[in-house]
């Protein structure tokens, strides 16, 4: 596949448009708040349960890799419809379960999904910008478009425990198949970006190739490194509520997760103008270091008030920025192989840390496990801060 010169005439406003209501319809999971109950439900075990969320999990990470190559190959479109037509089978798996088999293929079959659109979605946003010369661009394009799953997760939220209650949990998950649907006819109006050159010869070479590329780029391993370094720290997200709970009542929790929700929605939706002012290293650091003051100040003194300082209230803003420098580092050839490196690395250390975090949960109390998960995500800002003072100095040298 060769590269097309750029015209102004490639679909930018098409494909962001159609991205945007891919992910709000693929994030629409009415089952989400009760996923776990469903789970239980349906194998009669809470053991059972959790071993299909970390079913789910492993079958992303194992396939990471695989799709991202796949996706460098065959195409952005033909991935994300794959990825699509594969979560509908996951769902219609869920909803039609009646034990732990099909319900353990399902989770395989999502993980499986989410592996599909994990480098892949991305790359085709930039990819597209990048065909019509508006790569620059990039920041406040994919804030938009991210948001998108924040206003679904608070949406699905708000609405999926009403109807479950009235009707039933099977019912919700059953519901949740349509806008799995909708994705695929999304994703088959999607156009196909080409801006990458010839390809590598077999799959081996080229995934050789893609780590050659991060190993001998210093900006982008570490970059790499604090990409794997902050999802790591979502495992807090598991523990949080338990923290929450010893403050707020019961009820209250879906109202934590809904408004934890709409500030990340806020975040990705003004995170291309703040990047723009502020530059995409400035805006990561300065995130990093506000979510970091905040979780230790809701930790070390508990109030009423410490749920709504707990988390990330500077996610959205820098997630876009860590994207944007990923993005730019990446080699147009092995984008999406890079990405899903990158992602594999954020699983792995995912996993590593949310089970450190449980064992210090059980042996010194949930602060002292979300605090060490703090720790870890200490560990990123000196990488950040060395990718912003290299960008410095290439400004003033360029200058």
């Amino acid at each position: 596949m060769f590269a097309r010169p750029r015209s102004a005439a490639t679909p930018v406003p098409r494909n962001v448009r159609l991205l945007s209501w891919f992910n709000f319809c693929g994030d629409f999971r009415l089952y989400g708040p009760i996923m776990v109950i469903y789970f239980a439900q349906v194998t009669g075990s809470y053991t059972a349960a959790a071993s299909l969320l970390a079913v789910k999990m492993l079958s992303s990470a194992a396939f990471e890799v695989p799709t991202g190559v796949l996706s460098d190959r065959l195409g952005r479109r033909g991935t994300m419809i794959a990825g699509a037509v594969v979560m509908v089978a996951a769902h219609l798996g869920y909803a039609a379960a009646p034990g732990y088999g099909l319900l353990l293929a399902a989770v395989v079959l999502e993980g499986t999904a989410t592996a599909l659109w994990s480098g892949n979605n991305e790359s085709l946003l930039y990819d597209t910008l990048l065909e019509a010369g508006r790569e620059d661009e990039f920041p406040r394009h994919s804030g938009r478009v991210n948001s998108m799953f924040q206003l679904a997760l608070a949406l699905a939220a708000a609405v999926g425990g009403v109807v479950g209650d009235a009707w039933s949990l099977r019912g919700v998950v059953v519901l949740s198949v349509v806008p799995q649907v909708l994705c695929v006819f999304i994703a088959w109006r999607v156009r196909e970006p080409r801006v990458h050159g010839p390809l590598e010869s077999t799959v081996l070479v080229h995934l050789g190739s893609a780590l050659r590329g991060i190993r001998r780029n210093p900006v982008l391993r570490r970059m790499t490194l604090v990409s794997a370094l902050r999802y790591s720290s979502e495992s807090a997200a598991q523990l949080s509520p338990v923290f929450v709970a010893g403050l707020w009542p019961l009820w209250a929790l879906g109202l934590w997760r809904t408004f934890g929700h709409a500030v990340a929605f806020a975040g990705f939706r003004v995170s291309g103008w703040v990047i723009g002012r502020l530059g995409a290293t400035r805006t990561l650091l300065s995130g990093e270091l506000f979510d970091t003051v905040a979780n230790v100040v809701a930790l070390v003194k508990p109030t009423v008030f410490s749920p709504v300082l707990l988390g990330s209230p500077a996610y959205g803003m820098s997630t876009i920025a860590q994207q944007t420098l990923l993005q730019r580092e990446f080699t147009d050839r092995e984008r999406a192989t890079m990405g899903s490196l990158a992602s594999l690395l954020g699983s792995v250390l995912y996993a590593l840390v949310a089970l450190g975090a449980g064992l210090v949960a059980d042996r010194w109390g949930i602060v002292a496990s979300l605090l060490a998960i703090q720790a870890v995500v200490l560990t990123a800002l000196p990488l950040a801060w060395w990718v912003h003072a290299h960008a410095s100095s290439r400004r003033l040298l360029g200058a």
